[in-house]
């Protein structure tokens, strides 16, 4: 069915809030959802009927927008306690704790909706790229780097919707390495050492992972009875891949791992996701959905937050300008505190927009600097290679799209899309010493059926991969079912930066990402790509004739496949996003001039403003960034009531 037509149908049928029409405008439909008619007169006709009314109720269900807070729209000059700038996987978790107080009145601002169908379904989770969730940034071009992308720049998804990038991502739940927070204490960040912040993880989870819940000591490591759930992905439609796998990755010296957030982080991992009744549990739907009786938490959506107010003298911030759904330029003040989760990017971009970040870069574009702060310096990401393919003789049995959505919509604990197949599997590796508890690269996997050129041409094009070089792919894949096999570099040394592109707030920042500028990181790529050239030809991926690919890119044809100076080129052409940036507002203490937040996460030098996401990361954490930008929004939220209470 045509996308505008199945439109039609849930604007009729569902309690659907949309905004579309025009961009920042959303639209209110009925509140009714479809009920069966029954024709004693002509039974299959009523059949049919039913099965159409199955079908449009699944769908209403499946994203009743009602079910989240109502449509707020605040006046110029309206006074809160606090505003927070951003929903996503911080934001979203400080509005609701704070608003568990309840004389407090909390303001939430987000530039985009509600989440929708395709954010709700996993197998999905790829189609929400380049939509109008996404803020669909692209990284500036560089010449050592994203050269096999379009334009030689990098596609950077970033959440544009209630729950930000927790709406759109591959809901992986990785909190990282015991001693990436260890190192950030050791900095000087008193209070956020493993044991410290590992009390908010578990505040957070709902652990439904059967694979965690079989073992003993899972209580001391996971949480019961938080709102955002944690569960297992469905895997029977990649068993044998997974199997193959994990038998070579034991030849390599690392044994299956269900539970690297537990004891151990090392070795090939069942990984745990944010899901629930095989649906997506997104922030928006753990921390805001059930609590719209909260009379006191306001939530403002199409809102584009373009400056915050600072008294200049005082140095105090005051409240937040924005631009509302029919871009009307409205104040909201402040009582108390100002909060910015709006992530790595647009963070730092808000700050220097309002006049805190480095001087000589705020003057060249004529804004008044109230602080002069390393804003959008450290930016930090986890590269990934996108240039490596496994190769395998197997099949499984297909069913078309439609069909999957059908048995999705009837029965979504068997479906596949309630999968994200070989996405769900990681390998935590150390490339210099396999014995070791602290990994240096995480591998990520697509599983791609025979000839599905379709499927892998979207997942490749997602990256920005031009099309003569995706057609490598496509070549290899016409005849052998086929994964993409990704390291990603978990400790990158090299270091970016944001840079505003002109006074806008509308206009894209510059994303400089620097990737490769560290030698530390491309020898810890070429030590990765060699060790899964080794796993290919392991015993245990021999069971399915496995073969290890390197695509070559015309600019790197000169050299010979698999040499040194070969690989060095490709990961030029292929490095790319993990979806993981950070770093851009570090945290330190207050002798480290590097920083921009306190350990309290206040901002150096301004009264009543912190920033709480992941831009706070002094370093980046050894796996997935959402688990740990929902653990800092917790711990954000108690440092908020210290000092308020």
């Amino acid at each position: 069915m045509k996308p505008f037509l199945i439109f039609i149908l849930c604007s009729v049928t569902c309690n659907c809030a949309y905004g579309i029409a025009a961009e920042e405008t959303p639209i209110i439909f009925p509140d009714t959802c479809p009920k069966t008619e029954y024709n004693p007169n002509n039974l299959a006709s009523s059949i049919i009927q039913d099965i159409k009314t199955s079908v449009l109720l699944a769908e209403c269900l499946l994203a009743n927008s009602t079910n989240y807070p109502d449509y707020y729209r605040p006046h110029d000059g309206e006074e809160f306690d606090f505003i927070i700038v951003g929903s996503g996987s911080a934001g979203a978790v400080i509005a609701n704790r704070l608003s568990e107080v309840p004389s407090w009145r909390i303001l939430l601002l987000e530039a985009g909706g509600n989440p929708e169908e395709t954010t709700e379904i996993p197998g999905l989770y790829g189609a929400l790229q380049k939509t109008r969730y996404d803020w669909q940034y692209h990284t500036d071009s560089a010449e050592d780097n994203c050269l096999a992308m379009v334009n030689n720049s990098c596609f950077w998804p970033r959440g544009k919707v209630l729950g930000g990038s927790s709406t759109i991502n591959g809901m992986i739940y990785v909190r990282g390495n015991k001693e990436d927070y260890n190192g950030w204490a050791r900095a000087g960040n008193e209070g956020w050492d493993y044991e410290s912040v590992l009390k908010y993880f578990k505040k957070s989870e709902n652990i439904e992972a059967e694979e965690v819940l079989r073992h003993n000591n899972y209580k001391h490591f996971h949480g019961e009875g938080g709102y955002l759930t944690v569960g297992s992905f469905i895997d029977d439609y990649v068993k044998d891949l997974v199997n193959a796998h994990t038998k070579g990755m034991e030849e390599l010296g690392y044994k299956a791992n269900y539970d690297y957030n537990g004891e151990s982080q090392t070795g090939f991992a069942k990984l745990q996701g944010t899901i629930v009744g095989s649906r997506r549990c997104s922030t928006a739907k753990a921390f805001l959905k059930e609590f719209t009786t909260r009379k006191n938490l306001l939530v403002s959506r199409y809102s584009l937050a373009t400056k915050v107010l600072i008294e200049k003298d005082l140095k105090t911030a005051q409240g937040v300008k924005f631009l509302n759904y029919n871009n009307e330029e409205i104040t909201v003040k402040a009582k108390k505190e100002v909060i910015i989760s709006a992530g790595a990017i647009n963070s730092p971009q808000l700050l220097m927009l309002s006049g805190i970040g480095p001087k000589q870069h705020l003057e060249e574009l004529g804004i008044d600097v109230i602080e002069d702060l390393p804003v959008g310096h450290n930016l930090q990401d986890h590269m990934l290679m996108t240039g490596l393919l496994f190769s395998y003789n197997f099949s499984r049995p297909l069913k078309t799209l439609t069909d999957r959505m059908y048995e999705y919509l009837m029965s979504p604990s068997t479906s596949q899309l309630s999968s994200t197949g070989m996405l769900s599997y990681s390998g935590f590796i150390n490339t210099v010493d396999a014995v070791s508890d602290i990994p240096d690269i995480q591998t990520h996997h697509y599983d791609i059926d025979v000839n599905d050129t379709s499927l892998l041409t979207s997942a490749l094009a997602g990256f920005g991969i031009r099309d003569e070089i995706i057609k490598s792919f496509l070549d290899i894949n016409s005849k052998r079912f086929v994964t993409p096999v990704m390291p990603t570099l978990l400790k990158p040394h090299s270091r970016g930066r944001i840079l505003l592109r002109s006074t806008n707030p509308k206009d894209k920042v510059k994303i400089l990402t620097s990737y490769l500028t560290d030698e530390h990181d491309v020898e810890t790529l070429l030590r990765a790509t060699e060790f899964l050239s080794k796993l290919a030809a392991t015993k245990g991926m021999e069971l399915l004739d496995t073969k290890f690919h390197e695509i070559v890119s015309p600019a790197c044809s000169k050299y010979v496949v698999s040499s040194r100076d070969f690989r060095i080129c490709s990961l030029k052409h292929f490095v790319t996003t993990c979806y993981h940036p950070t770093s851009t507002c570090k945290m330190g203490p207050a002798d480290d001039p590097t920083s921009v937040v306190n350990p309290q996460l206040q901002v150096k030098g301004v009264r009543h403003l912190r920033v709480a996401d992941a831009s706070i990361m002094p370093d980046i954490v050894r796996g997935n960034t959402n688990a740990p930008s929902i653990m800092i929004g917790e711990k954000a939220a108690d440092l908020v009531k210290q000092t308020w209470s």
